[in-house]
């Protein structure tokens, strides 16, 4: 029984395979020899219309890049000739990572560089920059009483040398320890007394407080004591723990408290300490 089994299994599976011989094949060409025909010429069509298309879109003047749009709203905007990419001047060859990554090196206040094709022969970039938050004062080495100032935002990453001139509209911050001779330009000090300052920085705005009172600077000489001075005048202890709770007493003492005066407030104990300020940066 079990033999008889297998026989019929294959004897069914022979059944759905079709063989053909050389006569039948012969056979089948010539009745079908039209068809194939078409087919092979399809084919030849086919395979020339994308060589004809791979050579008019890779070596046609019609898509040789003529323009480079940068969108930037900054106010120095870069720019980018269309001579930096004279060896692939096809806008299908162009290499947009490469141009985008080239910016991002070259500009280090350039967050982000976005490439595009645009069709036929025009390239757009869109440029994202980094905007700073604060900026840092670093003594001469001289031991001068002279600083050198450095724009840096909110991922503690150092944009750009001010000079001996600070930016009016941003805080300044003291005390980060930091060299001005080993300070980089493009380099994030997060891991420094500077990344402490740019946190509580980033604390005050995320909160609203930066809304309605000016911060002029800071200090972080010694980060659990750690103030900063609203306009120059008070100066706030904060310390550098539970910024948020103390950042909403604050805002409560202030509603109700005139800081004409020059006045300190101690935020880092249970009872908040009033006083009179000692220190003038």
């Amino acid at each position: 029984m079990g033999r008889s089994r297998k026989k019929n299994r294959r004897s069914r599976s022979r059944k759905g395979i079709r063989l053909f011989n050389v006569k039948q094949v012969k056979m089948a060409v010539q009745q079908n020899g039209s068809r194939i025909l078409l087919g092979i010429a399809a084919i030849a069509v086919s395979v020339y219309f994308i060589m004809s298309m791979n050579s008019f879109l890779f070596a046609s003047e019609y898509f040789k890049v003529t323009e480079i749009e940068v969108i930037d709203k900054y106010q120095d905007e870069i720019e980018y000739p269309i001579a930096r990419i004279k060896d692939n001047p096809n806008i299908f060859k162009v290499n947009l990572d490469k141009i985008s990554k080239n910016l991002e090196r070259e500009y280090s206040n350039i967050q982000k560089a976005i490439v595009k094709r645009i069709l036929p022969n025009k390239l757009k970039i869109e440029i994202l920059r980094r905007s700073p938050v604060a900026q840092i004062a670093l003594s001469a080495e001289n031991g001068k009483k002279k600083f050198y100032f450095f724009s840096v935002n909110d991922d503690s990453y150092i944009l750009a040398n001010l000079g001996v001139r600070p930016k009016r509209k941003l805080p300044i911050i003291y005390g980060t320890e930091l060299n001005v001779n080993d300070i980089e330009v493009g380099r994030s000090y997060e891991d420094s007394n500077l990344g402490r300052a740019v946190s509580l920085i980033n604390e005050l705005k995320s909160t609203g407080f930066l809304k309605r009172y000016k911060i002029t600077k800071l200090d972080v000489t010694n980060v659990r004591s750690m103030s900063f001075f609203i306009k120059n005048r008070l100066e706030v202890k904060i310390g550098d723990r539970d910024w948020r709770r103390r950042i909403a007493n604050l805002t409560s003492i202030l509603q109700n408290m005139d800081i004409s005066e020059h006045e300190y407030i101690d935020l880092r104990f249970k009872e908040i300490v009033f006083g009179k300020k000692n220190d003038e940066k």
